[in-house]
């Protein structure tokens, strides 16, 4: 009996043996009916930061153009209570910060925060609902604010804040006469851009700084960056 157990033991392993050698025959393509994992080069690409359209076209694209894609709605719509001359964002060598929805109004707990536009600048107390609760010369200066000459993205930002000079006329905010913005790239794995990140911040009551949610967008008419939180200018 331990005989013949010995004998399909070694006819077990015979086989086995067998097979091996069958596989390693046909170049090592199939194991068992199955193919092996073949080496494949993989092709790694970038995505264009460039859109090929006028600050303008992108801010109308996604406002109102597309039913499904309307992430500018509320901005665009205070550009034009504002009265501001559109051809504002069709000027080349500048720079653009373009405000979400969600950095105008953002509701939470039934109500509008205070990071939002509507929720910080309330009016005798109480969150704004619409744009025509503001006077249009107040939010004109503010969108003037969000644009500034010359062009301002990754390629010449670093950790250090770099002054831009916006089209908000002068005097017409006191805590920043000069109408003047800063941006600055953090430093670490995700390069965020921030804006007004003054040093010796040590509060968020006494300081706030907005991370742009999106950066680097390329227009025609210069860089386009995206924050879904309001902008402002405090204590510097």
């Amino acid at each position: 009996m331990k005989h013949i157990f010995q004998q399909k033991s070694s006819s077990i392993i015979f086989f086995l043996l067998l097979a091996l050698v069958v596989v390693s025959g046909s170049g090592c393509k199939k194991m068992l009916g199955l193919k092996l994992q073949q080496s494949v080069d993989h092709v790694t690409s970038v995505l264009d930061p460039k859109i090929n359209k006028t600050s303008l076209e992108y801010l109308q694209d996604r406002s109102y153009r597309s039913p499904t894609d309307t992430i500018f709605k509320l901005m665009y719509q205070g550009v034009r209570y504002a009265g501001i001359d559109t051809m504002e964002y069709q000027k080349s060598n500048r720079t653009f910060l373009f405000l979400h929805n969600d950095a105008i109004l953002r509701i939470s707990g039934g109500r509008a925060t205070t990071d939002c536009f509507f929720g910080r600048y309330t009016i005798a107390g109480k969150a704004a609902t619409k744009w025509s609760d503001y006077p249009v010369a107040f939010v004109k200066n503010y969108f003037l604010y969000l644009i500034s000459d010359g062009q301002y993205t990754f390629e010449n930002l670093t950790p250090d804040n770099i002054e831009m000079k916006t089209l908000m006329p002068k005097n017409a905010d006191p805590l920043n006469a000069d109408g003047t913005m800063v941006l600055r790239v953090v430093n670490d794995r995700d390069s965020k851009i921030r804006v007004n990140d003054f040093p010796g911040t040590i509060s968020y009551a006494t300081q706030r700084f907005t991370l742009i949610r999106t950066g680097g967008i390329l227009s025609n008419s210069g860089p386009i960056h995206v924050a879904d939180r309001v902008i402002e200018y405090r204590i510097k």
